[in-house]
């Protein structure tokens, strides 16, 4: 069976039923990216939502001319503007590949029909928004609470592969500092 990686992310400890699972073959396309591409503009409705299978992405913002990141999703992670994509709205930000990916996609229609169609897909939905609020809080907290040196050692170890996919600059931006202070903290952090 396709989408294995997927399938376990969404039941968790339980399996899909097996008649979801066949739907959801069905309606998954299997997308080819490449590094730098841009998937979603600010103005776009997003009609799909997507599973990285391979590769990684950056959601970001123009501020003063330069790239702002406020989201970095990897390998295993469901990659989906909740807001624009749910309430079908235009997008305010960017979603861009760091690196050539293959991602797993699903179309709001066919969301909307698997929830109508099969209701414990209804849970499965509400765990990955439950997730997503859970991480905004997280990042929300770290800004409000933590040094940006404490907020650089959380980043490193919960999302380590990010420093190998990411530029300086756009790690720099994420934390909320000048790519300078980021060197700094960087050199304190390797003498430990």
């Amino acid at each position: 069976m396709e989408n294995k990686e997927l399938f376990r992310l969404l039941a968790g400890k339980n399996s899909l039923r097996l008649e979801l699972e066949l739907k959801l073959n069905e309606m998954i396309k299997r997308e080819y990216y490449a590094k730098s591409q841009i998937i979603l503009k600010p103005g776009q409705i997003p009609n799909r939502a997507w599973f990285i299978e391979k590769g990684s992405a950056m959601g970001f913002v123009f501020k003063e001319e330069k790239k702002v990141p406020f989201w970095f999703w990897n390998e295993n992670d469901i990659m989906v503007p909740l807001n624009s994509f749910f309430n079908q709205i235009p997008s305010d930000t960017y979603i861009e590949l760091l690196e050539p990916g293959v991602l797993l996609s699903i179309s709001f229609e066919d969301v909307q029909e698997i929830l109508l169609s099969f209701p414990e897909s209804n849970e499965y939905v509400r765990k990955i928004m439950q997730d997503y609020q859970q991480m905004s809080e997280k990042r929300i907290l770290e800004f409000a609470a933590y040094t940006p040196e404490e907020h650089y050692l959380h980043l490193m170890r919960d999302c380590p592969a990010i420093f190998r996919k990411a530029s300086v600059e756009s790690i720099a931006a994420y934390l909320g500092i000048s790519r300078k202070t980021l060197n700094r903290i960087r050199s304190r952090t390797r003498r430990f």
